[in-house]
């Protein structure tokens, strides 16, 4: 999914610029000295064809921004390509899934693998003197499992011109983070009988610029060659270990401290999706994660704290519905693939 932001600049006024010879210098040809138009406008022509290319290249710009340079195999890359007109002429983009296109390489010069140029076809008017910014997640159209550093650029092209406007480089790392835990699991497989889809859980943190602790739950193939999906889970504190547990339908219920005195609760399904966020507070005594007679997994010790953030959502103690935490109901079951 694409999206398309516009926003005026500051506009400058240039000095002017007196057209034709200073008049010191408009002298008639002297006695004896013929002009020769005919070979002086094959000149021109050739300055001005020289100048041009530059001249557009200065008017139309491409920029591309990242929120971070730092990512985790699998997770979604947000890209900002920012293009900006001063060319002094409206021009209309969009009409075609060709006008904005995107190349990847890897380090030594090594083209990353395209799997499908994004689709950003949605037409729009960019007057002069104005900005356009479009936000897309570049994850799912290049091959990026392989640590180590990549180059992004971006290409505008403007068909009614026939010309081409490139951003300079953007740099970003993928990185593999470090392993805490890990976990293969089975689904039951679409067809009766067949033996069930294997997957695995990995938990990760990754330190992004030395400053922020941030874990992350990847869902792969046993082998690792195959990433399903990438889940941030946010902060975590250094000094604790995150308590991982599997209930019987494969959902992952996961408790971890991401404050001073707090923690998150977590029930995420083999798809990806999270199916419970809670904050328990270490309050008495710290929350941790157990399993009733029945085979149930609770939360227990410490206290809840609301938030909006919460899902499902529960706006205040009186009326939070019950959770898997609080009441020992499962999660709804994975939907099939």
């Amino acid at each position: 999914m694409q999206r398309l932001s516009m926003a005026p600049l500051k506009t400058m006024t240039r000095p002017g610029v007196r057209t034709g010879a200073p008049a010191a210098h408009r002298h008639a040809p002297r006695r004896g000295h013929a002009a020769v138009p005919g070979t002086l406008f094959p000149i021109l022509a050739l300055t001005a064809a020289l100048l041009l290319p530059a001249a557009l290249q200065a008017q139309i710009t491409v920029q591309v921004e990242l929120a971070q340079q730092q990512f985790l195999p699998g997770e979604p890359i947000p890209v900002a390509v920012r293009i900006t007109n001063l060319s002094g002429q409206t021009l209309r983009l969009g009409e075609d899934n060709e006008w904005l296109l995107f190349a990847v390489e890897g380090e030594n010069n090594r083209v990353v693998r395209e799997l499908g140029q994004p689709r950003v076809d949605q037409p729009f008017t960019l007057e002069s003197s104005r900005r356009a910014t479009v936000r897309l997640d570049l994850a799912p159209h290049f091959e990026l499992n392989r640590p180590g550093r990549y180059e992004l650029r971006a290409t505008v092209r403007i068909a009614a011109w026939d010309r081409e406007f490139s951003s300079p480089p953007a740099e970003f790392y993928i990185i593999t983070g470090t392993r805490l835990w890990e976990r293969e699991f089975g689904l039951p497989s679409a067809e009766p009988g067949s033996p069930p889809v294997l997957r695995k859980y990995i938990l990760q943190e990754a330190n992004y610029l030395k400053r922020n602790l941030r874990l992350y739950l990847r869902i792969t193939d046993p082998a690792e060659t195959q990433t399903f999906r990438v889940v941030p889970l946010g902060p975590v504190v250094s000094f604790a270990n995150p308590q991982p547990q599997l209930d019987r339908a494969s959902n992952l219920h996961l408790l971890f401290q991401n404050g001073r005195i707090t923690c998150a609760y977590y029930v995420i399904n083999p798809h990806g999706d999270i199916l419970v966020r809670q904050t328990w507070l270490i309050a008495g005594s710290r929350p941790r994660l157990t399993i009733d007679a029945e085979g149930r997994t609770l939360v227990v010790g410490g206290q809840r704290q609301y938030s909006p953030d919460d899902i499902p959502p529960s706006l205040s103690r009186a009326t939070a519905p019950a959770t898997p935490a609080e009441s020992g109901a499962e999660p709804a079951p994975p939907s099939q693939p």
